[in-house]
């Protein structure tokens, strides 16, 4: 049985057509959902929010991309 690796970026700025403390709610679950998953991570929390992401932090995104090319079907490091 092959494991599948999530690494992610999680951008911290304000969100398009969210209302309130919505995005803060789901930012401050990901610890939990990373507990119980032993295959996600989050590999760099950025500035940047959804829209400008690969525009202002695409070398964080690019190092989360390469952090799972360089994993095994396993989730081993290469």
């Amino acid at each position: 049985m092959t494991k599948n690796s999530t690494s992610s970026t999680n951008a911290s700025g304000s969100s398009f057509g969210s209302k309130g403390d919505e995005q803060e709610r789901v930012r401050a679950s990901l610890s939990q959902v990373v507990e119980r998953n032993p295959n996600i991570k989050i590999s760099a929390k950025v500035a940047s929010n959804h829209g400008s992401i690969l525009r202002k932090d695409f070398r964080a995104v690019a190092d989360a991309v390469r952090e799972v090319a360089a994993l095994d079907r396993e989730g081993n490091p290469r």
